[in-house]
């Protein structure tokens, strides 16, 4: 636990100084980002606000998120202690929620904003808040805190809050630490059937040798719906959490079943399909009842499970005594779920609107970036007698994983060659790169819908263009890294800036000069081989930054903008619209960051040309890798299910004896074979 905290700590700090912002800041962005990493929470807004309300009242939240998939609305609330042994009794815990729910109360109907002075994010948010009990079913309230949580803390019961449903969570050190340690990166959810079905939940056993036993059944509408009321969107795998959430959960057509013909519902319904890492059941070798379930996953029927709820609760005198949901459960071990859900999901999901892009989080784009951070190696710096490299990290944990996987002796090598300052997450990489497109609006959205619209982009020049990912792109990408970096570091710092707006300030500013560059420089563009040489920002670049910065924060809080909360104005396209219109000016050194357009495409067409030659390779190399035993399984089995063409039986034919080195485009065919072959479980996408 020491040991946590010490590095909690430093990374909080690092967060603080590297950034240069105020520590409560820095804490709530640690912490949240490590909830929203573990997908209990979808694109937080971190915007500490703290405030006297009526009768002297202290309000205060950290930030908020909304989640659509369920209609809640998630208030952020906590303490941060900066001391090792620092404990959260029940007195404090009491406390600090009480700020947040004051927060929300008094906000309700508009209360607050008599007493807030108009140009103050606590006005915004409470003037955002007013309506919370229109918008939304219910709030959810989560305290995050770097103590350790008092035994005496058992329960927290469920209250009224601003004429809202509210539940209540502590994330405290201990809580954050199992997270860190879990397998799945996630919190374990655990599911008690017995609670309204004494004997557990009956359910036809198949396939119970197999590496992921099945069962199939039939679950009451009632449990559904209950069970998806405690625990909301946690239930939902992410794919299609994000699905529902972006699209809307209810669904006319089975309002009206259940409306008109519930006792029809099971046949119109397509049902659910499932997993789990754990079950508890008692029954024969055909015949379960599952008595409780551990990470119970929703891969497919979200849209179902959230009507049936929405159902229930949109009149009290609905009810679902007589609708039934058919239920596919499928077991898959810790290890492995992150890989085998996300491939029951897209299976589940093929016959519906989910599209490849949901499933982006494990495309080959990211082992594909993976691959590249491991190979490029950054420039040393000044002095160094070492080179570093930035680290991609495709997985949530991967960074820590790749650390702990040393001896004391190669951790000490390992900081020095990849500085934890280095890391990338995917959600980060989606947001330098959308701010640079001229995207702010979305990157304003939150992480997981930015990255949601980053993939579409992505997916497509990926399958057009596979060869415009390579070394100089990602060079390119760590570069505009830096430059989001080194933005956040110079508004925090600047004599302008008070506090509140930073993340939507950064984004503004990037997309900002990336639109102005070429129209007050025309032939030329910014040069990110000088940034990533320098691993730094140049001196000439951070005037103008600055004076950029402070354009769009007043165009962001103009008293004529159509919405008075900042936060959500800067998610819509007309805040951009009016960003893009705002006059500005380069300090006349600005030039100097800058680079001839023609020079810079060239570069980038060259390492085109040499990522299509290394992706040959790689695609010879992954084919004459295949094992014998592979080839004679594709042959005999894709031959009889009419999957391979004449010509793959033919070079499948050569390869299988050894007798050939396949051509570029022969690797390639092969390849798609394969793919075919696993796509119809013929054989594994481990094989190849």
């Amino acid at each position: 636990m020491n040991d946590f905290h010490a590095e909690l700590e430093n990374d909080i700090a690092l967060r603080a100084s590297g950034q240069g912002i105020f520590q409560i800041q820095a804490f709530a962005e640690e912490l949240g980002n490590r909830l929203q990493d573990a997908e209990e929470i979808f694109d937080l807004n971190i915007e500490p606000v703290s405030c006297h309300g009526r009768n002297r009242k202290r309000l205060e939240i950290l930030g908020y998120a909304e989640d659509g998939g369920d209609d809640s609305l998630i208030v952020l609330v906590g303490k941060y202690f900066g001391e090792s042994g620092a404990k959260l009794n029940k007195t404090d815990a009491d406390k600090i929620f009480d700020f947040g729910k004051s927060f929300l109360i008094q906000s309700e109907g508009g209360y607050l904003v008599d007493y807030l002075e108009e140009s103050s994010k606590e006005y915004e948010y409470a003037e955002y808040f007013k309506t919370a009990s229109e918008r939304y079913e219910q709030i959810r309230f989560f305290l995050i805190t770097d103590a350790t949580m008092s035994d005496r803390i058992k329960h927290i019961p469920d209250e009224t809050v601003a004429g809202l449903r509210s539940t209540f969570e502590i994330w405290d050190l201990n809580r954050f630490q199992q997270l860190a340690e879990s397998p799945s990166g996630k919190e374990d959810t655990n599911v008690d059937f017995t609670e309204w079905m004494p004997e557990g939940l009956p359910m036809l056993a198949s396939q119970d040798d197999s590496d992921n036993p099945t069962f199939v059944g039939i679950i009451p509408g009632t449990v559904l719906a209950e069970v998806y009321r405690r625990h909301g969107t946690r239930l939902l795998e992410s794919n299609v959490r994000t699905f529902l959430s972006a699209r809307g959960k209810v669904n006319r057509g089975i309002q009206q079943t259940l409306k008109q013909n519930p006792e029809m519902f099971l046949a119109f319904n397509n049902g659910l399909s499932t997993t789990a890492s754990e079950i508890l059941s008692t029954g024969d070798d055909h015949t379960r009842f599952i008595e409780s379930i551990t990470n119970w996953q929703i891969v497919n029927g979200g849209q179902t499970t959230a009507s049936l709820a929405h159902y229930l609760k949109s009149n009290s005198s609905n009810t679902l005594d007589d609708v039934y949901v058919q239920m596919k459960l499928v077991l898959v071990a810790s290890e492995e779920a992150a890989e085998r859900v996300s491939e029951i999901s897209r299976y589940a999901n093929n016959q519906n609107k989910v599209s490849e892009t949901d499933f982006f989080s494990n495309s080959e784009y990211h082992r594909h970036m993976s691959r590249l951070s491991a190979k490029v190696l950054a420039p040393r710096a000044r002095g160094a007698q070492y080179s570093t490299r930035w680290f991609y990290e495709r997985t949530r944990g991967e960074f820590d994983n790749e650390r702990a996987n040393r001896t004391v002796a190669q951790v000490k090598v390992f900081d020095l060659e990849v500085p934890k300052s280095q890391k990338i997450t995917k959600t980060d990489w989606a947001k330098y790169l959308n701010a640079w497109d001229l995207l702010p609006h979305l990157v304003s959205k939150g992480a997981q819908s930015n990255f949601l619209e980053f993939a579409k982009n992505a997916t497509d020049l990926w399958e057009k263009q596979k060869s415009a990912f390579n070394e100089e792109y990602f060079r390119n990408g760590v570069a505009k890294a830096i430059l989001y970096s080194a933005i956040r570091r110079t508004v925090a710092q600047a004599s302008w800036y008070e506090s509140g707006y930073l993340a939507n300030i950064v984004a503004y500013t990037m997309a900002k000069i990336a639109y102005e560059i070429p129209r007050h420089f025309a032939g030329s563009e910014l040069d990110f081989s000088a940034i990533w040489k320098r691993q730094e920002l140049p001196e000439t670049m951070l005037g103008s930054i600055d004076s950029i910065a402070e354009t769009v924060l007043a165009v962001l809080t103009a008293e004529d903008r159509p919405q008075a909360n900042v936060t959500q104005w800067a998610k819509q396209q007309a805040c951009w619209e009016r960003v893009k219109r705002a006059p500005i000016e380069f300090r006349p050194e600005f030039k100097k960051a800058l680079v001839d357009k023609s020079d810079a495409q060239g570069k980038r067409t060259e390492a085109r040309k040499l990522q299509a030659m290394d992706n040959e390779f790689e695609d010879a190399a992954r084919v004459l890798a295949v094992a014998p035993a592979v080839w004679e399984k594709a042959l005999s089995e894709g031959v009889s299910e009419g999957l391979l063409s004449s010509t793959n039986v033919g070079i499948i034919e050569k390869l299988r004896q050894g007798s050939m080195v396949p051509t570029a485009r022969q690797s390639k065919s092969v390849l798609t074979a394969l793919q075919r072959l696993a796509d119809f479980g013929v054989v594994g996408k481990d094989e190849f």
